[in-house]
């Protein structure tokens, strides 16, 4: 791997040097996304909890290189491979270090109306995504675990419209491995200020191994409303977001027919600078009924199946939140988070959470970064590729 790495880091050094000593527009890019995360769970160990007491601390480094160029005045190309390092604290030498290899191709078009398309194929971070996936989608452990998607993702960008698909392809079936994808979208329309309508959805397919055959579906929507009253306040925000959840899911092999279930969601954030207050109530049918369910070869579902906060299998869930997110920079974030649980039992644990973040492509692209719509500087001449 690390040959491989060098061979494509020195490939693209001599591309690009010949490139511009030709005059063209190709320029060699580089980048380091580097995230810290540290939660602690302190829960009751008299409550019946879905999560025990357990302390996660980890790292994570993803450095990368490639090559862009524009192509004419509105067309952006960046072609990047990078490798993606992962470490569990206190794991010795035995812990994970090389996660996977990243390799993908982002395309950025600036459209005559002023909106803007991007489309990346690959493997490329997850945190490219824009839309809005709550903790009954993906729990924050979960983001850093699974850092990276395998396929594409779409993105569109007006001025009070955003919309994005992906594509994740997350197992391919074999003796042993389940074929498994995910689709997600999301959407977001603010037609005022103070008002906005959105949606986030994802359509899970968990099929079966050659030992252990069969097919799970587990698709989950999330409309909702969000109402902003911060203009009328000395607060950055005050906002009052309002939503529907629906789950379809059905074990095709063990289930007769298909199970739906309802819910409601409902989070108040109020944010003055970097201090904020998050309050979020969940009432539901219980989400993740098929969690401790088995396949046809023994093994429990599980994460294998849901990847959203465990509480949302409750019917019956609330987390307030406070918070500080302190600016140091344009590449640089802090994240301080202290969670207090809540569900039909009562009071039943805390959560602390520590995540810091270095980004180099928002310092070095910052209105053009992978992975982000932006706005391409605008060039007098169009220029073309020519090696």
């Amino acid at each position: 791997m690390k040959k491989l790495f060098l061979t494509f880091l020195l490939a693209l050094v001599a591309v690009t040097s010949q490139a511009q000593l030709r005059g063209n527009s190709v320029q060699f890019e580089y980048d380091t996304y580097y995230q810290y995360y540290f939660e602690n769970r302190e829960f009751d160990y008299k409550v019946a909890s879905p999560l025990h007491s357990s302390t996660i601390n980890e790292m994570a480094l993803t450095p990368t290189v490639g090559l862009s160029f524009f192509d004419g005045r509105n067309v952006n190309h960046r072609l990047t491979l990078g490798i993606d390092v992962r470490k569990s604290m206190g794991s010795g030498r035995g812990g994970r270090y090389l996660d996977e290899v990243t390799a993908h191709y982002d395309g950025h078009l600036a459209l005559k109306d002023g909106s803007r398309f991007e489309g990346i194929i690959g493997i490329f971070p997850r945190h490219f995504c824009e839309g809005e996936y709550g903790q009954a989608f993906f729990s924050d452990s979960t983001l850093f675990a699974d850092r990276n998607l395998e396929g594409t993702l779409l993105k569109y960008r007006s001025h009070k419209f955003y919309a994005e698909l992906g594509a994740d392809w997350m197992g391919q079936k074999d003796s042993l491995r389940k074929e498994r994808f995910m689709i997600i979208s999301a959407l977001q329309w603010r037609p005022a200020d103070w008002f906005q309508l959105g949606f986030a959805g994802t359509f899970y397919h968990y099929a079966g191994s050659i030992v252990a055959p069969g097919v799970v579906d587990n698709n989950l929507i999330n409309p909702y409303v969000r109402f902003d009253l911060a203009k009328a306040t000395p607060l950055n925000e005050l906002s009052f977001k309002l939503g529907l959840m629906g789950t379809y899911q059905w074990d095709r092999k063990r289930e007769e027919s298909q199970t739906i279930k309802a819910g409601f969601e409902g989070v108040f954030k109020a944010r003055f600078k970097s201090l904020s207050v998050t309050n979020t109530f969940f009432s539901g049918e219980g989400f993740q009924y098929l969690y401790e369910n088995k396949d046809l070869g023994g093994y429990k579902y599980g994460r294998n199946l849901y990847f959203g906060n465990r509480f949302y299998g409750y019917s019956l869930y609330d987390f307030a939140e406070l918070a500080w997110t302190p600016r140091l920079g344009r590449c640089l974030s802090l994240a301080l988070k202290a969670r207090f649980h809540f569900c039909e039992q009562g009071y039943i644990g805390n959560t602390q959470t520590l995540s810091f973040i270095f980004d180099l492509d928002r310092l070095r692209h910052p209105s053009w970064g992978a992975g982000r719509i932006g706005q391409p500087k605008p060039r007098k001449t169009p220029i073309y590729l020519s090696l």
